[in-house]
């Protein structure tokens, strides 16, 4: 049985893709996104998007073939703007991706790219099975 967590409803923490650039594969559950929040960085104030997920990391190929997460993160909060737009899409759904820095015209940004289909199917079993166990709620 799997209980839930006091901390699962905590949120405040932010999800860092500079962290989980060698990961390789994210579930990503996004859950809501908060709108023109304001954000300060550096003296400037600007107005951002910020998309509330749950984040599952397989950082390994063990992880993976076990189908034992690396790492799973309740309420984060995805704030880089390529993230969060694609978190926004796909609100009360579910992901499977890994994080990349690309080249933009203002520098550069994190996005999404897509899994390869084996990854995905495995992190799916993981899903699958995860969704199927008891609950309180059942």
């Amino acid at each position: 049985m799997t209980f839930k967590k006091p901390s699962d409803f905590g949120g405040g923490s932010y999800f860092k893709p500079k962290e989980h650039g060698n990961d390789l594969a994210l579930l990503v559950e996004p859950r809501s996104i908060n709108k023109d929040v304001p954000n300060t960085y550096q003296g400037r104030t600007t107005m951002r998007d910020e998309a509330v997920c749950d984040i599952t990391v397989f950082g390994t190929s063990e992880a993976l073939d076990k189908g034992t997460p690396t790492l799973v993160m309740s309420g984060v909060k995805v704030v880089h703007g390529m993230l969060s737009s694609t978190c926004e899409r796909t609100i009360g759904e579910a992901f499977v991706a890994r994080v990349d820095r690309i080249q933009t015209q203002n520098g550069s940004g994190y996005v999404w790219r897509d899994v390869d289909p084996e990854v995905e199917s495995k992190v799916g079993a993981y899903y699958e099975a995860r969704n199927t166990e008891p609950s309180f709620d059942d």
